[in-house]
């Protein structure tokens, strides 16, 4: 679960997942505040960040939109989904991604989120695009078949 917005009351942190529920919180605890808000995306920084990262990053990330926020994708359906044969292979991609959103100061969470889950006592990890990054890949229609076409 992703929780955009944090309140730091009496050196605990309280994390909400809409704005409404981060409000009823600093109303209820005196003296809270909000300390952590994810922003939209502003078009400066949708077009700097999607302008910067190259093509397996582009393709994951528009794999991550075909399943929208509504879906956690596990690791091994991810790499099944990019033809990559490792997890290793599968951070390579993922830390292009972290890398270029800090470059340009955006927290790599506001891009895609990822999770850990127990299943059987093992550690499986899930992703899924973050919200704000979605609502701007479709009011830009992100990725173009350009955007994906993999370069020579």
């Amino acid at each position: 679960m992703s929780y955009p917005y944090e309140i730091e009351y009496k050196g605990k942190t309280i994390r909400c997942r809409t704005i409404a529920d981060a409000q009823r919180a600093m109303e209820t605890f005196e003296g809270g505040s909000l300390v952590k808000a994810d922003s939209p995306w502003t078009a400066e920084e949708f077009e700097k960040f999607t302008g910067r990262i190259r093509y397996p990053q582009r393709r994951l990330l528009a794999k991550l939109l075909e399943y929208g926020t509504t879906a956690w994708l596990e690791d091994w359906k991810l790499r099944d989904l990019l033809d990559l044969a490792t997890n290793r292979e599968l951070a390579g991609t993922l830390s292009g991604i972290s890398k270029v959103a800090l470059m340009f100061g955006i927290d790599p969470r506001s891009v895609y989120v990822q999770t850990t889950v127990y299943r059987h006592s093992k550690a499986q990890r899930v992703y899924q695009i973050n919200s704000g990054f979605l609502q701007m890949a479709a009011k830009y229609e992100w990725p173009s078949k350009n955007d994906l076409k993999e370069p020579k």
